[in-house]
């Protein structure tokens, strides 16, 4: 991993934030005009300064870092620093607003690098609160003259967002035209300035600073400079993982140099994704960045007109289509020509640049020219882009361009989230880098899939306790266009309370997932397994109305018999009478239909054992001789689905006092499932249950108590197999005491024989 001190900060450039190797290491495309201003100032040295530089760029371009390496040489290079000492104004300079306020600057800089020369702490202390202009720009003007005279070094002044200096901070063009006019007398000093386009106060002919500057315009990275500098960056932190893999990487740089336009700081903020997708510290330093520019992008705004204004923010919010005229004025609900009249101002302006559209051949794509503009503009739009930063989801769009890639990045971020393992730098935001991860991949894909990955960090976070991130994902969800079963999925999920409903979203969307993507079979699969993981103690209401909502998709109609039988049992388990009727006699419908005994049978007993519960005992009965007869001629007398028939039959028989027709049917099964399974199967021990319940009641004791200490003796032993009590054994002890004490023991004489005889004791 790389090292700690060597980790860069996101681009920002900044002198203190980044060193000079750092810099030096990561410069990329900008070795001309910096070995051009360099040749100025070495032609310039011992002579009155008169070549003064304005270098103009978009935000992020790199103008700040150039400063900097500026800086650097002339620190490092012994004759330029002798004949130079740099004076850098902060990157937001705001309290400069006259003439007098940037003479102030200059002398509060020069206490600081200078502290040898007292003079400047003592004329900074005298005019930092002095109220008339005159008197300050009286004092330090001989002041900074003399020193040029007395030192032969001229100062180098740097002041960043030039345009913002001269045209909203320096109200009196009297105190503009004073600045032009101190630098252009021998005074030593030479400006070196930015801003972030053209602007009037250098454009205009009647004003002071027209064709004062030589003006050096930033242009953006090409394709190979945008992956040299993310190749210099690995190799200054000393990534030798992505570097051992960058031929292979290459594609995705490609694919972030056109997302970025090749823009320096765009470019290394997403370059910290690959490095350590550190989302959370991007997310950050974009919010950072767009706070600082929006008093400038909100100027820019105001400059134009309403219609215009219109026309960008509707284009910011267009990221899911391409920008023609004619799909800009359907979202604007304008006539064409109308759109096409303002879109062309537009480029003209420099807001806008435009391409031929591939496919159509006849109009042209547009789109905003500046990547933070477009960032900014969407933010200010859109509610959910203030979350989630639209260079972000498209990020992870070019990244993982492919379902299998998505999915496989996910299943990532979820594995480290619950292995609470952090194996990469700034471990305290990874949790929040993998959750914001996972965020955005929910912006990419199919609806379906998006629908999918917004339904499970809803269930992560219902989890984590955040019922409210949670119910935002499941709302998200609902406006996504979804077929039949992922509409009823993220439906149910907003109607039920979410830990009813959310704690069992991954099986329904495995489910979902699995019919979606053609996998019949284990699509199948996983429907019938809904419905045999449904027991009293995990009921789950949602589940059962998934199954009837939608097991008329499975291919096969034995799996959709099977399916509704199992609701049916359900229903039945929890007293839905009249719905689980209804489901049993469709589905013996539906089996007699298809012809299919086995189903048949199944579902007659099924819907005797809900008549018999419901006192129709006459039907139940004639209900469970038909399947026993089915049964018999089908599989023949000695087979289990027999024994489970006759044990159906026998119980009824018991409750409807027959108890000398029943005993001999319980004894059958009894064989068969003997026979079947061996002597110790649960099976076996609830044949034993019923036999010696039948013998309880006729008073045949010593018959019943052996039989009932073997279904006891079962349920130990399947305890001592599997380590877990089985979850009949207590009743059948209560069952086996109650059978002693009838024989005339103690209830503590009949626990004490049960623990001598699970000893191995012989009482």
């Amino acid at each position: 991993m790389p090292d700690a001190q060597r980790s860069s900060d996101l681009g920002l450039y900044r002198a203190g934030i980044t060193g000079q190797e750092h810099r030096r290491s990561i410069t990329v495309g900008r070795k001309p005009i910096l070995e051009d201003t360099i040749e100025i100032l070495r032609k310039g040295m011992g002579r009155k300064p008169k070549h003064h530089l304005l270098f103009i760029g978009p935000r992020g371009i790199g103008k700040t870092h150039l400063l900097s390496l500026i800086e650097d040489v002339v620190r490092s290079d012994s004759s330029l620093k002798e004949n130079y000492h740099i004076i850098r104004f902060a990157e937001e300079s705001h309290r400069v607003l006259s003439f007098a306020d940037f003479l102030l600057g200059v002398c509060e800089i020069l206490c600081d690098t200078l502290p040898e020369e007292a003079q400047w702490r003592e004329l900074y202390q005298r005019l930092a609160t002095e109220e008339r202009d005159e008197i300050v720009i009286d004092s330090l003007v001989p002041a900074i003259r003399k020193r040029r005279r007395d030192q032969k070094q001229s100062l180098i002044i740097m002041l960043e967002n030039l345009n913002q200096v001269f045209e909203q901070q320096i109200k009196d063009t009297r105190d503009i035209a004073a600045l032009r006019g101190f630098l252009m007398e021998d005074n030593g000093c030479l400006l070196i300035a930015t801003a972030p386009l053209h602007f009037g106060s250098i454009t205009n002919h009647k004003e002071p600073f027209y064709d004062f500057f030589d003006v050096q315009i930033l242009d953006q990275l090409t394709q190979e400079q945008t992956i040299e500098l993310i190749r210099k960056n690995l190799e200054w932190e000393r990534r030798e993982d992505l570097l051992g893999d960058f031929t292979n990487l290459r594609p995705r740089l490609i694919a972030l140099y056109r997302m970025t336009g090749g823009s320096p700081r765009l470019t290394l903020m997403l370059y910290k994704l690959i490095a350590d997708e550190a989302v959370s510290e991007v997310k950050r330093q974009f919010q950072i960045l767009l706070d600082r520019i929006t008093p400038f992008y909100q100027d820019r705004m105001r400059d134009l007109g309403p219609q215009e204004r219109a026309v960008l923010e509707t284009m910011a919010t267009m990221r899911d289509q391409p920008k023609t005229p004619s799909a800009i004025s359907a979202r604007m609900r304008m006539k064409t020509s109308q759109v096409s009249s303002l879109l062309k101002r537009l480029s003209t302006s420099q807001y806008l640049r435009s391409v031929e559209n591939t496919d159509d051949k006849r109009s042209r794509l547009y789109t905003i020219r500046e990547g933070f503009f477009d960032i900014w503009l969407a933010m200010n739009v859109s509610r959910v882009a203030r979350d989630r930063f639209p260079y972000l989801v498209e990020f992870f769009e070019h990244f993982y361009p492919s379902i299998e890639e998505r999915n496989r990045k996910r299943e990532e971020y979820r594995k480290r989230l619950a292995s609470g393992e952090f194996d990469v730098p700034a471990a305290s935001s990874c949790a929040s880098d993998w959750q914001a991860g996972l965020d955005y991949l929910s912006e990419v894909g199919s609806p379906e899939e998006r629908a999918r990955e917004k339904l499970r960090l809803a269930n992560m976070h219902l989890r984590d306790g955040n019922a409210d991130k949670a119910d935002g994902y499941v709302r998200e969800a609902m406006a996504i266009p979804l077929d039949s079963m992922g509409a009823w999925i993220v439906r149910r999920a907003d109607s039920e309370a979410p830990l009813d409903y959310l704690a069992e979203v991954e099986e329904l969307i495995a489910c979902w997932d699995s019919l979606r993507l053609g996998n019949l079979e284990s699509f199948v699969a996983k429907m019938k397994l809904l419905g045999s993981g449904l027991t009293y103690k995990t009921w789950s209401e949602a589940k059962v109305d998934f199954l009837k909502e939608h097991l008329t998709l499975l291919p096969n109609a034995r799996d959709r018999i099977e399916t509704r039988l199992r609701i049916g049992e359900i229903l039945t388990t929890v007293a839905r009478w009249f719905e689980a009727e209804s489901e049993l006699r469709l589905a013996l419908k539906q089996a007699h239909d298809e012809h299919d005994s086995d189903m048949q049978a199944l579902a007659m007993n099924d819907l005797a054992l809900l008549l018999k519960a419901t006192n129709r005992l006459d039907e139940a009965e004639l209900l469970m001789r038909q399947a026993l007869a089915i049964d018999e001629q089908s599989y023949g007398p000695d087979h289990p689905n027999v024994a489970r028939d006759l044990n159906n039959l026998a119980m009824l028989l018991q409750d409807t006092n027959r108890l000398s027709e029943a005993e001999p049917l319980m004894r059958r099964a009894l064989a068969i499932d003997e026979q079947s399974y061996g002597p110790d199967h649960p099976n076996v021990a609830r044949d034993l249950n019923n036999l010696a319940q039948l013998l309880q009641a006729t008073n045949r004791l010593s018959e019943a108590e052996p039989l009932s200490w073997r279904m006891v003796s079962i349920f130990v032993g399947f305890g001592k197999a599997t380590r877990h009590e089985h979850p009949h054994l207590q009743a059948a002890l209560r069952n086996y005491i109650g059978i002693l004490t009838q024989m005339g023991m103690s209830e503590q004489e009949a626990i004490s024989k049960i623990q001598a005889k699970m000893r191995g004791d012989n009482p």
